[in-house]
């Protein structure tokens, strides 16, 4: 049997399975006297023609970010 056709036959019998880009939440922090402080967070992505920054609101707590942002990436 060929190296080229044992491949494609081992390939067909693999089940697909999608890649999904991990998520990067980058935190906003400043100096305090009590140690430094988070400030705010954003995500930034590019969709193939230009970037996009998300930035998390006031009130949002990080789950809320990231299912904000996983609703964005679908």
């Amino acid at each position: 049997m060929k190296l080229k056709s044992r491949i494609t036959k081992l390939e067909a019998k693999r089940p697909p399975s999608p890649w999904v880009p991990p998520i990067f939440l980058h935190s906003v922090v400043e100096p305090c006297e009590h140690g430094p402080r988070e400030v705010g967070a954003f995500f930034k992505m590019y969709d193939g023609f230009n970037d996009l920054m998300v930035w998390r609101e006031e009130d949002e707590t990080n789950e809320d970010f990231e299912a904000r942002v996983l609703k964005l990436k679908g």
